[in-house]
């Protein structure tokens, strides 16, 4: 599976700026669903997710942290197919926007991964 090659990003935001964040990270999915529209040559797969944040994850009656935790997952043909996408998806106007969830939310950032296990 080493020739799958992936970006995976993950957010901690506040719960009052989730909409806003959603709604950038909305606008990259509809972006991707049409630039990739053409089938699986350089897109293998893509799932964006949000979910509280609990102060413990094993035990959510806890309660919350007040941040909504955001993931996108993104798995490409080649690391080729990756740099093809950073440079198309920066062309966007939405793009700067994009970039500066990742520095005031950013957790992680995994850019050129493998995957090494896939259940499905």
């Amino acid at each position: 599976m080493t020739d799958r090659v992936c970006i995976n990003l993950s957010y901690a935001v506040p719960n009052d700026k989730a909409a806003e964040v959603e709604n950038i990270f909305s606008t990259h999915g509809k972006w991707m669903t049409e630039f990739y529209s053409d089938g699986t040559d350089h897109l293998l797969n893509a799932y964006f997710t949000k979910a509280p944040e609990f102060k413990d994850p094993t035990d959510p009656s806890k309660g919350e942290t007040g941040n909504t935790l955001f993931t996108i997952n993104e798995q490409f043909a080649s690391m080729e197919s990756v740099q093809r996408h950073v440079e198309n998806a920066s062309k966007n106007d939405y793009f700067p926007d994009f970039a500066k969830l990742l520095e005031d939310y950013g957790k992680v950032l995994s850019m050129g991964g493998s995957v090494y296990v896939s259940i499905r």
